[in-house]
């Protein structure tokens, strides 16, 4: 029985350490240009395509974003959660996202999407 306790105290503990605050985000996330270098789907990890390259992330201070996805550039404004997502959606409210914010390092982060078709997509970012 004490092994049980002990073990649910250390994932606990664990997960508690794990979750990204919305604090996390606004300080480490935003203010940065974002660049994703990595898209992850179903378990493979990919390269951007051509149309790809240019693809970016950038959550302004101010709460503001501009993202640049396969090629397309949106504008709105964005808001963080206890949860650790950022919630995007673009001015004129044709285009929005929610991704949940896996890690944040100094100069890397991994966010996750899930479509509207439940396919998750992770993307891996890196800033200079």
């Amino acid at each position: 029985m004490k092994t049980i306790v002990s073990l649910l105290l250390v994932l606990c503990c664990y997960t508690l350490k794990a979750q990204i605050t919305a604090a996390q985000i606004k300080n480490e996330l935003a203010g940065k240009e974002w660049k994703i270098i990595k898209y992850e789907t179903f378990g493979t990890e990919e390269e951007p395509k051509a149309e790809q390259l240019n693809d970016k992330l950038i959550l302004n201070k101010d709460l503001t974003f501009f993202i640049i996805e396969n090629g397309k550039e949106y504008l709105g404004s964005w808001t963080s959660t206890a949860e650790g997502k950022i919630s995007c959606k673009s001015k004129t409210g044709e285009w929005s996202r929610i991704y949940k914010v896996i890690t944040i390092t100094e100069k890397t982060a991994t966010i996750e999407y899930q479509g509207p078709d439940l396919t998750r997509t992770l993307y891996r970012l890196e800033t200079k």
